[in-house]
């Protein structure tokens, strides 16, 4: 008999973080684990478990210590070097870091998603699972303020010595429609950004993503208001004592409770 999918969701690990030296680490654990067997219909595919391709997927969480924060996730530069069941059966095939990692609130814990082509071997009880993940943690944060920033283009203004530029201001249906440039640098220091209006009424505004290109960091950004004003008022938060980790992690669980 054909077997459609497997789901075995493993315990939530209780994560304390661990000391070395006096200074706490962060850790990384295993939040829960995904199996989904092959699909049927037509080439296969029309119909799938969950709607997911048929693979492996480990769900792991990060702790950061109480002293940190975690900015980012770069799930571009993480790792899987060893993933086998206890049968000896390889599950490193078309290794994807996806699922776009998320950040609890308080900056403490994120949650991000590896998974594999590969199935663990029926019958197997337990997995073994070894990598690194890379991210960004900061000590604090600290919020810097743009007091008139002209809506013209090519106006510039500087905060901490880093020059924010206004490259495009225009009208569109949903509202108005204006593109900040800044370096490379200084866009990964940013945690968030608000608007004013002249007289201090928050403005609305949806950030539509943007594409770094060298060192130049466009930031777009819809504003909920029908014309353009003259200026606006600017906050933003910045991340401090930014620094990159590389946390190395070996799990071994067993494929249920």
């Amino acid at each position: 008999m054909r077997i459609a999918c497997i789901v075995i969701v493993t315990k939530i690990l209780l994560l304390l973080p661990l000391t070395l030296m006096g200074e706490e680490i962060p850790t990384v654990q295993l939040a829960g684990l995904r199996v989904v067997g092959p699909g049927y219909g037509l080439n296969g595919s029309e119909l799938r478990a969950f709607h997911q391709q048929s693979g492996t997927t480990l769900a792991l969480v990060v702790q950061s210590s109480e002293d940190k924060k975690i900015v980012d996730v770069d799930d571009s530069k993480c790792s899987l070097v060893e993933f086998i069941d206890d049968l000896g059966h390889n599950l490193l095939d078309g290794i994807d870091w996806g699922g776009f990692p998320k950040i609890s609130k308080d900056g403490r814990l994120a949650l991000i998603e590896v998974t594999s082509k590969n199935r663990p071997s029926q019958g197997a009880s337990r997995f073994f699972a070894k990598g690194t993940i890379r991210l960004r943690v900061a000590a604090s944060e600290s919020t810097e303020k743009i007091e008139g920033l002209k809506l013209q283009v090519g106006t510039k203004a500087t905060i901490r010595d880093e020059v924010i530029q206004v490259m495009k201001v225009h009208e569109e249906n949903k509202g108005l429609f204006i593109v900040l440039q800044t370096s490379r640098k200084f866009k990964n220091k940013i945690k968030d950004i608000r608007f004013y209006t002249a007289s201090g009424y928050p403005v609305n505004i949806w950030s539509r993503g943007s594409l770094t290109f060298g060192n130049a960091s466009p930031l777009e950004y819809n504003l909920d208001m029908k014309s353009i004003p003259k200026d606006l008022k600017v906050e933003v938060d910045l991340w401090k004592e930014v620094e990159i980790l590389n946390l190395s992690f070996r799990i071994e669980s067993a494929m249920g409770f």
